[in-house]
């Protein structure tokens, strides 16, 4: 019988639930989820939360750009692939959906709504990210409509491009496509194919490859696509970008430690984009063995 607990997220009360005898979410899912928030203000796709009753919006601090709303009005658009036990989606819609309270002007002040679909192979996964979703939405205040902002899929996302017909709809339809995805290559060192936790690991029921053909479909033009992976196949995984018409544009290395080689890379890659890649600062994990560096903690919201 599956472990479950529930872990707060920290992020304006958010909680997810997680099985002790599967996947667990860990540092690679909030550098991605913080690097994809971070990189879509920067550019001016995600407005920062603006006065309700005035709807003026504030420019970021990042730039000159002035924030908006995305061209539907309602936010932002953004599908999460292998989404595990739900991480990324919460994450995003935490620091991004919440409403807050601006103490300086005393009004309250609310984010553009996004919208999220996720798609998890995993049903006891899959049904760990519906409580989830459940007990927020029970629990949380700014979260009363969580479960229509956040939809979650039991499907193979391979089916994206096999199932043409079940899925057109979702074609050229969004704004933002997240993925943490399997690390290693199928043959990789595998001793159970039966294992969860390798196949969650491994490219046993999906390759990057296949994400990176389905998030060419369903990813509007000049759309952004957020993903992390090893260091090792940097070169690789920007030719098979390059196959789908996705340009990788940014990219920031991850260091467990500032004298040790980069072992991960967080990236921004666009639908259409022109060649040019801006190679961001790094991000130093640990200061010491169970330390985290300021940055790091930064992210934590710590």
């Amino acid at each position: 019988m599956s472990r479950i607990r529930l872990d707060n997220l920290e992020i304006n009360g958010l909680h997810l639930y997680q099985s002790e005898d599967n996947f667990n979410f860990g540092i690679d899912a909030v550098l991605l989820a913080n690097f994809a928030i971070r990189e879509l203000k920067a550019g001016a796709h995600v407005a920062r939360p603006y006065e309700a009753e005035a709807h003026v919006a504030r420019p970021y601090e990042a730039g000159a750009h002035l924030a908006r709303p995305c061209e539907t009005g309602v936010g932002l658009k953004i599908c999460d692939f292998c989404t595990g036990t739900l991480p990324i989606p919460l994450i995003m819609y935490g620091k991004i959906n919440a409403t807050v309270a601006n103490d300086t002007v005393g009004v309250s002040c609310v984010s553009p709504k996004i919208h999220i679909d996720a798609f998890e192979i995993d049903e006891e996964q899959v049904a760990l990210c519906n409580q989830s979703i459940s007990w927020n939405k029970e629990n949380v205040p700014f979260a009363f409509s969580i479960d229509s902002d956040i939809k979650v899929h039991c499907d193979d996302i391979k089916n994206i491009f096999l199932d043409r017909e079940k899925y057109k709809k979702m074609y050229e339809s969004y704004d933002v496509v997240t993925v943490n995805p399997p690390y290693n290559k199928k043959g990789s060192g595998i001793i159970n194919l039966n294992d969860k936790i390798i196949k969650a690991r491994h490219e046993v029921s999906i390759t990057f490859d296949d994400i990176c053909k389905a998030a060419s479909l369903i990813l509007k033009s000049n759309k952004r696509f957020y993903f992390i992976n090893q260091t090792s196949r940097f070169t690789e995984l920007t030719e098979t970008l390059r196959k789908y018409s996705l340009e990788m544009k940014k990219a920031s290395f991850v260091h467990p430690y500032v004298d040790k080689e980069s072992n991960l890379f967080l990236a921004e890659a666009v639908k259409n984009g022109r060649p040019g890649l801006k190679i961001l600062p790094p991000i130093i994990v640990y200061e010491k063995p169970g330390v985290y560096t300021k940055d790091v903690l930064r992210i934590y919201g710590k």
